[in-house]
Parts: C-alpha cells; sequence; structure tokens
C-alpha cells in the first residue's frame, strides 16, 4: 500500500524529481514520506510525517535517489520509521513494501551480531541484512536476491547502492514497475509515477531480481541468477491527464468525471463485454469476488444478471474466498472486479481459485497490472486514474460493465449500451439541475450527527450499502447500509430522533415495500432522505434521481458521492486522502 520511485540516470535535480513522482503515488499511502540522494560519498536522507511538502526544499545535485509514502503498518508515524532505512555504512537505502512476517526472528539475529536499529519498522532489517553480505564480497544483485529470499510474507523491495550507482529490485505480489528511457531508469510502484521518465515499462514478476543503471535494466531469474526477458509494455499505454485542472480536489473532480467514462466504456469494451458473456455461457458455476467497493459492485451484479438474463452469479468477498472455495472446479468461472488490479485479497483469490482448476476472468481498471495479467479474459473500465482514494469513476464503471455483459448474455447488447448511455445523460441531468446544491445542504447536516443509515430493496441494497460505504470514508460519520427487509430484526432499534436515513426508493417492484420501510424510519424520529424518481410525502429530503430501467442503480450513486464529500468538507476532512485508508491494499 506504500508508493515506491527510484531513479538513476542523467538527471541532476534528482531530489525534486523523486518529489513530484511521490505526490503521485500518495494515494497509495501518506503518513509520512522520505527520500534518500546519493552525493557521490554520503547518502542525503529527508523523512517527514504527514502530507508531503518538499516540493520548495533543494537538494544537491545528484543522478541517483529513491523515495517512497507510507501507510503505516510496524511501528508509529514518525520521520525514524518513515522509508528509505539505511545500512549502518550509508552506503545503501531501502525501500518496502508489504509485511514482513518473519521480521522479529531476523531482527533478533541481526542484534546478536551486535546491529542497532534506527526503527521500529519491519523494513529495515532488509537494509542490516543487504550489508552483511555486501560486506561479504556479494554483488549487490546477490545480495538482494539472497536477503529477499529469507522474507516470509509478500513484500516488494528497492535497493540502492550509492558506491555502484545503481538500485536492485524485487517482488512478491506487491507490485513493481521498471521504466526504461534514453536518459534514465525508473521503478515505482505504479507505472503512473514512471510518466515522463520512460519509453517502455517492464513489469517485475514474482521470481525475477531487476538491476537497474543509467545504462538501462537487467532481468533476472532469481533462483538461477540467469538473465531472462522480462514483460515489457510502450509507456504509452499510460496516458491519463491527473491534473486536478479547475477543480479543487481530485474526488469531485472525479465524479464529475462520470458520465464521460460510461460513455467511453459503451465506445470501446462492447466486444470486450461479449467476450466476458461467452465465458460466462460456458460455465457452469459463476463467482464475482472484490473488496469495498468492488464488492458491491459485485452484489450489484447477481441482481443485474438475474434481473436482465435470469443467470444465477454468487457474490464473494476477495477476503472470506478461500473459506468458500472447496467446490471450485473447472467448470467454474471466477470473475475479480478491481480498480487497481493489485489488492492482495483478490489476487490471493485468483490464485487459490486457479490452484483448483476454475477459469479466470477480471472486471478492471489498470491495464498490466498483477490481475489483468493472470486471467484470461478481462474488461478494461478505462476510468483513467483515481487519484482519490474513494473509487467513484471507476464503481460506476464495474456496474456498467456488468449490466453491459448481462445484456450481451441475453443476447441483445445494443439494448444495455444504450441504457448505460441513458445513466450518463441522467447524471448529466442531475448536475444540470444543481444537485451538488442540494447535496451540499443535506451533507453538511449530515456531517453534524453521529450515524446514518442508508436502506434499500434488490439491486438498491447493493446502493445503500455503497452509499454508507462512501459516507463513512470520506466523512467518518458513522455509517451503515442495510436491506430495509432487515430494519425489524434489529437495525431499527438504532434509530433516534433526527437520525438520518437515507432511503433509495426508485419507481420499481421495490418501492412500496421500501417506502413501508421507510415510514416504519419515520415513527421513529428518523429523518428521511428520499432517492428516486418521485418523492413521497414521508420524505424530509427528496433528492430526485431519473428513472433509467436497470441502469438507475448506475446514476443513483450520484447521491451517495456527494453526500459523503460535502460531509467531508464541512467537518474540515480531505476528500482525497481520507484517514487510515490507501487507494491500493497491497497487504492483509
Amino acid at each position: 500500500m506504500c508508493g515506491v520511485f527510484g531513479y538513476v540516470g542523467t538527471e541532476a535535480n534528482v531530489g525534486a524529481t523523486i518529489i513530484s513522482a511521490l505526490k503521485t503515488l500518495e494515494y497509495r499511502g501518506y503518513d509520512s514520506w522520505g527520500l534518500a540522494i546519493s552525493t557521490g560519498d554520503d547518502l542525503l536522507v529527508d523523512k517527514e510525517t504527514g502530507r508531503i511538502n518538499g516540493q520548495s526544499r533543494e537538494y544537491p545535485r545528484s543522478r541517483t535517489g529513491i523515495g517512497h509514502t507510507r501507510w503505516a503498518t510496524h511501528g508509529g508515524v514518525t520521520p525514524a520509521n518513515a522509508h528509505p532505512h539505511l545500512d549502518r555504512g550509508s552506503r545503501i537505502a531501502v525501500v518496502h513494501n508489504g509485511i514482513i512476517e518473519n521480521h522479529a526472528a531476523l531482527k533478533d539475529e541481526l542484534q546478536r551480531r551486535g546491529h542497532e536499529f534506527a526503527s521500529e519498522t519491519d523494513s529495515e532489517v532488509v537494509a542490516h541484512l543487504v550489508s552483511e553480505r555486501l560486506a561479504s564480497g556479494d554483488t549487490l544483485p546477490v545480495a538482494v536476491g539472497q536477503v529477499f529470499d529469507r522474507l516470509e510474507g509478500y513484500n516488494a523491495i528497492v535497493v540502492l547502492d550509492r558506491e555502484e550507482e545503481q538500485f536492485a529490485a524485487a517482488k512478491t505480489v506487491s507490485p513493481l514497475v521498471i521504466g526504461t528511457g534514453r536518459e534514465a531508469s525508473t521503478i515505482a510502484s505504479d507505472a503512473v509515477a514512471l510518466r515522463g521518465h520512460a519509453d517502455r515499462l517492464i513489469y517485475l514478476e514474482d521470481g525475477q531480481l531487476a538491476v537497474a543503471s543509467a545504462e538501462g535494466v537487467v532481468v533476472f531469474d532469481r533462483a538461477t541468477m540467469r538473465e531472462v526477458e522480462p514483460f515489457s509494455v510502450p509507456m504509452g499505454q499510460v496516458a491519463d491527464d491527473i491534473a486536478r485542472g479547475d477543480f479543487p480536489d481530485f474526488m469531485s473532480k472525479e465524479i464529475a468525471e462520470q458520465p464521460a467514462t460510461l460513455r467511453r466504456l459503451v465506445d470501446e469494451a462492447r466486444h470486450e463485454c461479449a467476450a466476458l458473456a461467452r465465458a460466462i455461457a460456458s460455465a457452469r458455476r459463476v463467482l464475482l469476488i472484490g473488496c469495498g467497493t468492488a464488492a458491491n459492485a459485485a452484489l450489484a451484479g447477481t441482481y443485474l444478471f438475474n434481473d436482465i438474463c435470469g443467470c444465477e452469479v454468487t457474490a464473494v468477498p476477495a477476503s472470506e474466498f478461500r473459506y468458500r472455495s472447496r467446490y471450485l472446479d473447472a467448470e467454474t468461472l471466477v470473475i475479480a472486479i478491481s480498480q487497481s488490479g493489485e489488492t492482495l485479497d483478490v489476487l490471493e483469490a485468483m490464485a487459490e481459485a486457479r490452484r483448483r482448476g476454475s477459469r479466470l476472468a477480471a472486471i478492471v481498471n489498470t491495464a498490466n497490472s498483477s490481475l489483468d495479467r493472470m486471467v484470461d479474459t478481462r474488461v478494461h473500465l478505462r476510468s483513467g486514474v483515481e487519484q482519490c482514494v474513494l473509487a467513484t469513476k471507476s464503481y460506476t464503471a464495474m456496474l456498467a460493465t456488468l449490466l453491459m455483459t448481462a445484456y450481451e448474455l441475453r443476447g441483445e447488447g445494443d439494448a444495455g449500451a444504450a441504457l448505460v448511455r441513458r445513466a450518463a445523460d441522467a447524471m448529466e441531468a442531475m448536475t444540470e439541475r444543481g444537485i451538488a446544491r442540494q447535496a451540499q445542504a443535506i451533507g453538511y447536516r449530515i456531517a453534524a450527527s453521529q450515524h446514518l443509515f442508508a436502506v434499500g430493496r434488490g439491486i438498491h441494497y447493493p446502493s445503500a450499502l455503497e452509499a454508507a460505504l462512501k459516507i463513512k470514508e470520506v466523512s467518518y460519520v458513522h455509517a451503515e447500509g442495510f436491506a430495509s427487509g432487515e430494519l425489524k430484526h434489529g437495525v431499527i432499534a438504532l434509530i433516534e430522533p433526527g437520525t438520518p436515513c437515507l432511503v433509495f426508493a426508485p419507481d420499481d417492484v421495490t418501492r412500496t415495500d421500501i417506502i413501508s420501510g421507510a415510514t416504519e424510519l419515520r415513527s421513529r424520529g428518523g429523518h428521511i432522505i428520499g432517492v428516486g424518481s418521485q418523492s413521497d410525502s414521508i420524505f424530509d429530503d427528496f433528492i430526485e434521481v431519473p428513472d433509467v430501467g436497470e441502469a438507475t442503480v448506475i446514476a443513483e450513486s450520484l447521491p451517495g458521492q456527494l453526500l459523503g464529500y460535502f460531509a467531508a468538507i464541512a467537518r474540515g476532512n480531505d476528500p482525497d486522502r481520507p484517514r487510515n485508508l490507501a487507494k491500493s491494499v497491497t497487504v492483509k
């Protein structure tokens, strides 16, 4: 979940280059940051807690450096625990993403040999272990390979050698991407940080080790240390604009980009949805898996496939998948849904499915990600880069993909595409009618509340879950989503006078029952915020969402996103970087 960046080349102002790259990676971790640059006979280290603030700092001229944005796992948020970590002689600097599960035993072993530690992190053991190997005469790649093989768990490390002006890198599951160009070799945990520095991207695989210098990159099989031909793609495949433009933050920008994202998906992904539909049709059993927002999309997918084409699909949270995997076989299709394509729980679940002989597919935003490379069938969401930690435009793209695939399975792909276009038009119409002003007023009231409950029925139950997730993620108001039929089975005990209740009440078969549930909430003092195409006297507030048939589930995601956003603004929270969260969850 940490951001990693390394540079070796001709650049004189490496410090500023690293700072700029780390800013693009801050969504992966932002409780502290640091960099180390080579000054020839020493390593200059700059480390701070909080958001990156090194833009105005002056650093000495250098050709080599590495940087890191941290999401804390071992040790508190302190400058000492921030990366990079150095060896005793300040020859090498290490940045790390992951959790070294046997770090306590390794640290104890090193301390018995006289090593002293400057941090509480698991990562620092790598610097000491590599330093020992170098002192014994190993080259950097041999030393890093030997040390990495001793680390248990899913990890990625980059080790900078000041004397040799090169870095070596290895990984298991946690992603690393290497950039090659005419003037530099670079490495990062996300290809977006390599733009402007690389002509081609090398996606490092498990079991490999890369060595990079100003002269280029060499990739080895770690077991044999024989040079191998790596998987690489042109840098041109990563070309999204990640500037905020006129928007105050990335969350508001990405919410506004949803109609364009949906139209692009319709224009470019129809053939991919058709291929996924064929894969579903040939399977005896189909599972959808995901985490967080993607899990809510997966649950919505079960309703879409049931309603549109009568296909039974099961949704399983990726983190729970291994406990429900014994029945998987070669006739099972497992479809993972992910924005990053690097979420550890998803990758572990897919690896388990592959071990049991199942076929694999993905609905994923990031091309060439670990998930994308491991599946047979894929639909790319084409949402562009999401810099905000919260998923917005990728969520609506997930729903649109599932809807179009269900219609392809029904043999009516044109109808599915038309519905997604109607959802895009509906979201634009809501914006033009001033939904932001309305959501701002309601969001400010939510911000003063201790709890919020969101309810829905049928396919609108996942909408309630997702709205509650958005609100609690960014505003820190306790928000929970429920199927409204469950109210009388416990939830209604939590309703007090003034408790905000977000009620999804579309004009479909669920409306009568959901209005009945809203009446029960109102009778206990709940403040009812209705969401749908028709108002009702039971609503204290009403947010209109046009009725666009099965695609209403896409359009009705907008109110929850905006309510969360404005509640966060009212509370003075940073909507792009909510506390304790990171965009790409690559640790357990």
